[in-house]
């Protein structure tokens, strides 16, 4: 989709637009939702019907969502109508997820000319059928850096969504929202996206380049810039950890000060702050990768996989294994 300015007129479009959405088993109810909703409501404002949407999987029928609940997908992808834009709805647990007829199906819709889109995790799977290219795309921020490591040629953001050269991906929840509602901007005009917003109390409609997470100051509450620069640099630095006198000096305080303030502000010190950052960056490598014991423990900035199991199993009380077996995976279809 060609990037206009926001005071730019809507472009002339085709009606209705016609979107088909993939379930990948274990998707998001909540970015499906968000993304099927606001085509939804401009019908409905505009009085005709602007979009059409349908729901697609491996096979027919019901589809588990992460939550248990379920969607029937009316088509499977042998029988799926023609759609102007086919978007991939997936969540957690892909690591045992692989379906040739889905990469051979999207890599169908890329040679058609068709646009392509994914949300939450669903960037994992356009990557494996190779229809990204060169073109931008984000994904959840807990799996970027597998992303990444995976398809290291890859253009990835932390961004809410990306839209490059009809390439539609959002980061998930209500980020795919707000990928549809840029859709809708251009296409009906941003006062009728402004609109939609309203309808579902969504607030000003979010620019593609807003960060995913909210900022540090907002999430720790914090009123000392020196504290919020300091956590900061420890999220940068999980796999090499500066050494907390380091960091004090960084942010212009004696070590003295910055355990006195730290403490005061999070009522923790500094190295157990940072310490749990490692643990939970830990925690989300072993319930959402498939990265050895061993890996995890070095990309966390561990000594040894001993060193790092001890630490783990006294911070949430189950083994690095434990909870490795506790996830269940997601079965690959054929």
């Amino acid at each position: 989709m060609t990037r206009r300015s926001p005071e730019a007129a809507p472009i002339a479009a085709q009606v209705p637009l016609r979107v088909s959405y993939i379930l990948v088993p274990g998707y998001s109810m909540l970015a499906l939702s968000s993304a099927i909703e606001p085509l939804r409501s401009v019908n409905r404002l505009m009085g005709q019907t602007c979009y059409e949407w349908r729901v697609i999987a491996a096979r027919k029928g019901p589809v588990e969502a992460s939550n248990g609940l379920d969607v029937q997908a009316a088509f499977d992808l042998g029988d799926a109508p023609e759609a102007d834009l086919t978007i991939v709805v997936a969540s957690l647990g892909l690591e045992q997820y692989r379906s040739k007829p889905l990469e051979r199906h999207l890599r169908a819709l890329r040679g058609y000319g068709r646009m392509l889109g994914a949300v939450s995790n669903g960037t994992l799977l356009l990557a494996q059928a190779d229809v990204i290219g060169t073109r931008n795309v984000t994904v959840h921020w807990e799996t970027i850096e597998r992303l990444t490591n995976q398809f290291p040629d890859l253009r990835v953001s932390a961004d809410l969504y990306r839209i490059d050269d009809g390439l539609h991906t959002a980061a998930g929840g209500t980020a795919s929202m707000d990928m549809m509602l840029d859709i809708i901007g251009d296409r009906q005009g941003r006062q009728i996206a402004a609109q939609v917003s309203e309808q579902f109390l969504h607030g000003p409609v979010r620019p593609s380049g807003e960060a995913q997470r909210n900022n540090v100051q907002w999430r720790y509450r914090l009123t000392d810039a020196r504290l919020e620069n300091a956590i900061r640099l420890m999220e940068e630095n999980l796999a090499r950890p500066v050494r907390i006198a380091r960091l004090a000096d960084i942010v212009g305080l004696s070590e003295r000060q910055f355990e006195r303030l730290f403490r005061s502000a999070l009522q923790k010190s500094p190295s157990a702050f940072y310490m749990d950052l490692r643990l939970q960056a830990a925690y989300r490598s072993l319930v959402t990768t498939t990265s050895t014991l061993e890996e995890i423990a070095e990309s966390m900035g561990f000594s040894s996989q001993g060193h790092f199991g001890r630490a783990f199993k006294a911070w949430c009380g189950k083994s690095p294994m434990k909870v490795r077996a506790g996830t269940a995976p997601t079965i690959s279809s054929d």
